[in-house]
C-alpha cells in the first residue's frame, strides 16, 4: 500500500464462532482468550490508526538477521516491521526528550536574564494557561487529523518557534546581548512559555500515537528499550548546554534544540 495508507476495520471472532471483544489500546480487536486478531491476509491486526506498511528502506539480509536475534534475546520473539516500527519511534523519542531537556536546562536561566529572576513564578502560571490553550487546540485536532499528521504540524511548529527565538536571543536589542532585565521584554516570556507547552503536549501526542501504532505484545516487550532511548536523550540534551555553551552561545545551543524538532518529524515520516 502506498505510505500512510490506512487498512479498514476486519471483523473478527473466536475459533467457537463467539463476538470479538474490543481491548481499546489504538482501537484494536481481539479475541476473548486475549490474543491478537488477525486481518484477512492472516497477519495480526494493528487498528484503525495505525498504518501498514512495509518499511520504508531496504534492509540487508545479515542486517536484518542480525536485528531480529537481537530484538529475540533481549524482548522475545518480535515480529521484523515492528522491530523497524520500534526503532523509528525510538528515534522520535530520543529527539524529543533530549531537545526538551536541552531547552529546559535554558528555560530559567533565560527567562532570568532577560526578564529578572523574580519573574519565575508568574510565568510558571502563566505557562498554566498557555498549555491549557493548546491541549483545546490539540484536542480539536485529534477529532479532525490522523496523528501522524499532527506530529508534522506540532514539530514544525515548534521548529520556527523555537528557531525565531534563537535567532532573537542573539538581537542586541531583543535577545542576551542586552544586559538590561526587565520584565516587559516579551521574548523571555515566549521562551519560558513555548518550552512548558512542548513539555506538556509532545510526550503526550507520541505515547497515543504509539499505544495505536503497536501491538500489544510489541508494547510489553519492547516499551522497556522506548524509554531507556529517552533516557539518553535525557542526558545527551543537558550536557550539549554544559560542554557547548562557552563555544556556541546559547543561541546557538538553542538552535540544537530547534533542530531536534527537525528529527522529530523526519523520524515519524520514515
Amino acid at each position: 500500500p502506498p505510505p500512510f495508507s490506512r487498512r479498514p476495520r476486519q471483523p473478527s471472532s473466536s475459533s467457537g464462532g463467539g463476538p470479538s471483544t474490543f481491548s481499546g489500546v489504538g482501537g484494536r480487536s481481539s479475541s476473548p482468550s486475549g490474543s491478537d486478531s488477525e486481518d484477512e491476509d492472516g497477519g495480526a491486526y494493528i487498528g484503525p490508526d495505525a498504518f501498514d506498511r512495509a518499511p520504508s528502506l531496504p534492509w540487508p539480509a545479515y542486517l536484518k538477521g542480525r536485528c531480529v536475534s537481537a530484538f529475540g534475546a533481549l524482548y522475545g520473539d518480535t515480529p521484523f516491521p515492528e522491530i523497524v516500527r520500534i526503532l523509528h519511534l525510538s528515534a522520535t523519542l530520543f529527539f524529543m526528550i533530549g531537545g526538551y531537556w536541552l531547552l529546559r536546562s535554558l528555560k530559567d536561566p533565560v527567562l532570568a536574564a532577560i526578564c529578572g529572576v523574580e519573574v519565575i513564578p508568574r510565568a510558571k502560571m502563566l505557562s498554566v494557561f498557555i498549555v491549557l490553550g493548546v491541549v483545546t487546540v490539540y484536542n480539536y485536532l485529534l477529532d479532525v487529523l490522523p496523528r501522524h499528521t499532527l506530529f508534522y504540524y506540532f514539530g514544525l511548529t515548534y521548529f520556527f518557534l523555537f528557531g525565531l527565538i534563537a535567532t532573537l536571543l542573539a538581537s542586541p536589542t531583543y535577545g542576551l546581548p542586552n544586559a538590561i532585565p526587565s520584565p516587559d521584554r516579551w521574548l523571555g516570556w515566549a521562551s519560558y512559555c513555548t518550552i512548558e507547552s512542548f513539555g506538556s503536549l509532545m510526550v503526550s501526542l507520541f505515547w497515543s500515537f504509539t499505544n495505536s501504532i503497536t501491538l500489544p505484545s510489541t508494547q510489553k516487550s519492547t516499551y522497556g528499550f522506548l524509554t531507556a532511548v529517552a533516557q539518553i536523550g535525557s542526558i545527551l540534551g543537558p550536557t550539549v548546554v554544559t560542554l557547548k555553551t562557552q563555544d556556541w552561545g546559547i543561541a546557538g545551543v538553542y538552535w540544537v534544540g530547534a533542530f531536534c524538532m527537525l528529527g522529530v518529524v523526519g523520524s515519524i515520516y520514515t
